[in-house]
């Protein structure tokens, strides 16, 4: 299956001023910046890894049920600042009251690290193991997935694999400013009798400015656009 990436956020969750945890003494040292998320997109692991040869992906073992997630945000430089820093963050826990808190999970991440020397314009696969990687990483006559992705932030670094809350962090580059919109992957898993995933996201950046940083989140305001299920 090829999955066609898009260059910019198709439908928001949310978009608003990131607020201050914290109330600085003498006030803020610049404007809290501007940003978009959009809206969570999700494929079934077997929706995604379908052929059109009638190939069909195999489950693994242990009847877990997998997704393909992927998250879109957009950061703007704000008035008087420099972004220099952003973490965007996902939470997981299952939809099942009785499952245990560990049966949702990140079970792969998309990027796990990419520095400024990397190129602008990757693929992505997803195999039949469920794991996201740059470059082919499908061999032939295998299922699998190819996405492209457009590479808009210099230096990224993702946390979180086997976790309930991985997350990616973005980093400014003196050639490259950390503004514009930005697309990432997860495989999402669920044990047995998890019922599902309940998910959350939520955006941290820094702002350099009067050589002060200063972090700004998205406010609590915004957690119901921000909470969705999965399925």
């Amino acid at each position: 299956m090829h999955i066609e990436a898009p260059t910019e956020i198709r439908t928001v969750a949310w978009e608003g001023e990131l607020v201050a945890p914290d109330v600085m003494q003498g006030g803020l040292p610049a404007k809290a910046p501007v940003v978009t998320l959009g809206r969570p997109e999700i494929w079934t692991a077997a929706e995604a890894l379908e052929t059109v040869a009638g190939q069909k992906w195999v489950r693994p073992l242990g009847g877990g049920e997998y997704w393909l997630l992927r998250l879109a945000c957009t950061l703007r430089e704000p008035a008087g600042g420099r972004l220099v820093e952003a973490e965007q963050r996902l939470y997981l826990r299952p939809r099942a009251a009785q499952a245990p808190p560990d049966g949702v999970y990140a079970h792969s991440l998309f990027p796990l690290r990419l520095g400024v020397e990397s190129g602008t314009e990757l693929a992505v696969t997803l195999g039949p193991e469920l794991t996201l990687a740059s470059g082919a990483g499908v061999k032939a006559g295998e299922v699998g997935v190819t996405i492209p992705y457009r590479r808009v932030f210099p230096v990224i670094q993702a946390y979180g694999v086997g976790e309930a809350a991985p997350s990616w962090q973005f980093k400014a580059h003196a050639a490259h400013p950390l503004a514009g919109s930005q697309f990432v992957y997860a495989v999402v898993a669920a044990r047995p009798g998890s019922g599902g995933a309940r998910a959350a996201v939520e955006l941290i950046a820094g702002v350099q400015a009067a050589g002060m940083l200063q972090r700004f989140k998205t406010p609590d305001t915004a957690r119901e656009s921000l909470t969705f299920t999965i399925p």
